[in-house]
C-alpha cells in the first residue's frame, strides 16, 4: 500500500487526496466501464457490520485477510476484479489504473482497532436447490426492506429499484416461470438467493451464502413475498 500511496504522489495525488478518491470510487457506479451497470461496491458491502441483508461481507479489514470469495482468490485486487467483472459488467482494472490504486489505499484504510475482522471469510454456497418452508411474514418483511429492496426496490411495484437489471419482485419472477411447484417462480426465486446469476442462472445478481442468508432468513422472505402473489409451498 505504501508503494501504491507513492505511485500516486508521483501521479500527482498524494495519499489522503487517494482515500478521498477512492471513498468516492466505492459508492460510484462509474467505477465500472458499463454504462449499463447499476452497482457500486457499497450496493452489495457495508464497511462495518449492521443489520442490512449484503451479499458481501462488511470490509473493515479487508486488507488484512489473507484469502476472499471463500478461499478462491487470494490477492484483494482479484477479489475486486471479480465484483466488477461479474456483477458491474466491467472490463478488470489494470495494476496502472490510478482509480484502482486509490480504492485500494481507500479499502486498505478501513481498519478496525482490534483487527476483528481480519481473518478469512467463510463463504458457504448450496449447490443442490431445494424449496423452503414459509417463515414469518413481519421478519421477512424487514430483511426484504433491508436487503432484497436495496436492488429490486419495493414489491409488486419495483418503486426504488436500483436499476432495469434489477427484477420487480416477485411479478416478474413469475411472468417467466410460472407456479410449477419444482422449477416455478418459488423454487427459483431460492435459487437466485443462493446461486445470484452462477449455475448457469444469469443476470448481474450476487449470491448469498449461508453464512450471509440462512435457511431460516431465506424462508421469512418467502412469506413476505406470498404476501404479493409469490407462490406457497403446495
Amino acid at each position: 500500500m505504501r508503494f501504491l500511496a507513492l505511485a500516486l504522489g508521483l501521479a500527482g495525488c498524494g495519499p489522503a487526496t487517494a482515500i478521498e478518491w477512492g471513498k468516492e470510487s466505492f459508492s460510484d457506479r462509474g467505477l465500472s466501464t458499463a454504462a449499463s451497470n447499476s452497482f457500486s461496491c457499497a450496493t452489495c458491502h457495508d464497511l462495518t457490520p449492521t443489520q442490512a441483508l449484503r451479499a458481501g461481507y462488511p470490509l473493515a479489514d479487508v486488507s488484512l485477510r489473507p484469502t476472499f470469495w471463500g478461499g478462491n482468490v487470494v490477492t484483494m485486487q482479484d477479489a475486486v476484479n471479480q465484483c466488477l467483472v461479474d456483477f458491474m459488467k466491467s472490463k478488470p482494472l489494470s495494476p496502472t489504473d490510478d482509480r484502482g490504486k486509490a480504492l485500494f489505499i481507500y479499502l486498505s484504510s478501513l481498519v478496525t482497532s482490534d483487527g476483528s475482522l481480519a481473518g478469512a471469510q467463510p463463504l458457504t454456497i448450496v449447490q443442490n436447490i431445494v424449496d423452503l418452508p414459509s417463515g414469518d411474514v413481519s421478519r421477512g418483511a424487514a430483511l426484504f426492506a433491508n436487503g432484497c429492496a436495496n436492488c429490486h426496490g419495493a414489491v409488486k411495484t419495483g418503486a426504488g429499484r436500483i436499476g432495469s437489471d434489477s427484477s420487480i419482485l416477485p411479478d416478474d419472477t413469475i411472468k417467466t416461470f410460472g407456479t410449477d411447484p419444482v422449477r416455478g417462480a418459488r423454487v427459483v426465486t431460492v435459487e437466485k438467493i443462493r446461486h445470484g446469476k452462477f449455475f448457469n442462472i444469469g443476470g448481474v445478481m450476487a449470491p448469498y451464502g449461508l453464512e450471509r442468508c440462512s435457511d431460516a432468513q431465506a424462508s421469512d422472505i418467502l412469506a413476505y413475498m406470498e404476501t404479493a402473489g409469490l407462490p406457497k409451498q403446495p
